[in-house]
């Protein structure tokens, strides 16, 4: 027995909602109950059905609408009647009634109706209307009983609460009755033996010899000064959004050192508060040329080169206006095979070319003034193991009982770069590493599960390298990627500056070079 879909319909074969059991287009399912109405029959049976070809039609009239089943025709027709008569059942419980109108209402109460009684796939399951309606309802015993549970729960909080409340109150209450005793303000009144002396004869009612009330207005008239109260200590909270002076003054020293201003980063309200910025330095050059080469670098986990990428860049930073005007000349292009150049646009790209030298085009008033300008760039794509700085070569080994004990081995691969600040970060290393060997330093990360080798330096005096840790690892893929990073100041394209001359015939200008290589990616997957 396969069903392929219930249906509503109008007398006129108007469908009002359709579920389809099976996996059917939508022209199908149009096309089948488009073609009910022409082949159903005029009489009034209880039940009625009309096959063709492929498919059966089972429906039943009630009121002013069809209920109509749509099966194979290898379909059992009396299953198929009882699932018709149960769904003659449900549709006036769920719709509140037979009307087009209330039917196309609870158009998916219905569908969900039909979903318990008949599966995916087309079968129908052993189920009464009692059993449906719950499934609707999604009565459950067991929630019933945890909303029990939980609201006595709260009701026992509240009594509980409502009990300490008044405790504390009593608690208070006879705070105050027990401050009202003898040490109550009034317990210095009346402080003399009035049995004593008859009729005040000798005693004063205030506690004291009697003495015509002398010392009594003396008292008052000479009053025993207070004592000085305590200096009160005003003790000042946290301030947000304001800096300390001192902080600025450190900012600015720190700022100092690298020849950068504070102010220009501060918002202007603490300009003003702020000290003056120092004055520049002396040894500050005309111009400050900069060299910076990015490296993207991928190898596999054999440790063969799949890709090599170097992105590098000349910029140059004039501090005044005559500096301004001047030209570099470098001494050759010789660099890497591959590698490319290209020019500022508003670098003389024929003279860069022809003689190596970097000006502005022109009759152009020269460089921009205190901003760094990339003035010369260059590129290099290839797949020469020869230019890869570091390898990194990996040994996951199965010891068994979940165990793993892993080897890890860097090698210098390209003479004379000296690296530093070196990382090597290997994942997978959830579970606290057993160090059984290091050359240099490490960390583990527990939340991010990376082991983080440091290097501070590697050089010709340290080419080579190991780290071997036991770890609770199954995985041996789990240990990669690696990700390695690190900085250098050995350049592939060393820039040979040989002058940096004015243009307006003032000879040469000083200048600084600064050189570093740093990583954009290093892996190894």
């Amino acid at each position: 027995m396969v069903i392929l879909s219930a249906a509503v319909t109008t007398k006129n074969g108007r469908a009002l909602l359709s579920r389809q059991f099976v996996d059917m287009n939508r022209l199908r399912v149009e096309g089948l109950l488009a073609a009910f109405p022409k082949l159903q029959g005029t009489g009034n049976k209880q039940h009625t059905f009309v096959e063709t070809d492929s498919v059966r039609y089972v429906y039943q009239p009630v009121e002013s609408i069809f209920l109509l089943l749509i099966t194979n025709k290898a379909s059992n027709i009396v299953e198929d009647l009882e699932t018709l008569r149960l769904l003659s059942k449900v549709v006036p419980e769920i719709a509140g009634g037979t009307s087009e109108d209330k039917v196309s209402d609870h158009a998916f109460e219905l569908v969900f109706a039909f979903d318990e009684v008949i599966t995916t796939g087309g079968y129908r399951e052993t189920i009464d209307m009692r059993t449906i309606r719950q499934n609707l309802d999604m009565d459950s015993h067991e929630e019933k009983l945890a909303n029990m549970v939980k609201k006595s729960k709260l009701d026992a909080a509240k009594d509980q609460a409502k009990h300490m409340s008044q405790v504390i109150k009593q608690r208070q209450r006879d705070a105050m009755k027990t401050g009202m005793g003898g040490g109550g303000p009034m317990a210095g009144m009346g402080g003399g033996d009035m049995d004593d002396e008859d009729d005040y004869g000798g005693g004063s009612p205030f506690g004291g010899p009697q003495n015509n009330g002398d010392d009594f207005m003396d008292a008052y008239a000479n009053p025993t000064p207070a004592p000085e109260p305590e200096p009160i200590i005003q003790v000042q909270g946290m301030k947000l959004g304001k800096k300390k002076k001192g902080k600025v003054d450190l900012m600015s020293k720190m700022a100092a050192e690298d020849g950068l201003d504070v102010r220009a980063s501060m918002p202007q309200e603490e300009i003003a508060d702020a000290p003056p910025p120092p004055p520049p330095s002396s040894t500050q050059q005309p111009i400050a040329l900069s060299v910076e080469e990015k490296l993207t670098i991928s190898l596999s986990q054999e440790g063969a080169l799949e890709a090599f990428d170097l992105k590098g860049t000349l910029s140059l930073t004039a501090n005044d206006d005559v500096a301004a005007a001047c030209r570099l000349t470098v001494a050759n292009k010789t660099a890497a095979s591959g590698t490319t150049f290209a020019t500022h646009p508003k670098v003389d790209k024929k003279a860069w070319e022809s003689d190596g030298v970097v000006q502005m085009k022109g009759n152009s008033k020269g460089f921009p003034v205190g901003r760094a300008v990339g003035v010369v760039r260059w590129a290099l794509s290839t797949t020469d193991e020869q230019q890869v700085p570091l390898t990194i070569n990996c040994w996951p080994e199965d010891e068994g009982d979940g165990q793993m004990n892993v080897n890890i081995e860097y090698t210098a691969a390209r003479s004379g770069m000296e690296l530093y600040d070196v990382s090597i970060k290997i994942p997978g290393c959830g579970a606290q590493p057993e160090i059984v060997a290091v050359d240099g330093t490490h960390s583990h990360d527990a939340r991010s599960e990376i082991l983080d080798w440091q290097l501070d330096c590697i050089d010709g005096g340290n080419p080579t390298g190991t780290l071997e840790f036991n770890i609770q690892q199954k995985d041996e893929a789990a240990f990669f990627p690696i990700e390695v990073s690190f900085r250098s100041k050995s350049l592939y394209y060393d820039v040979p500056i040989s002058s940096v001359e004015s243009t307006e015939g003032h000879g040469g200008i000083g200048y600084s070079l600064d050189k570093k290589v740093t990583v954009d990616s290093f892996r190894i997957a």
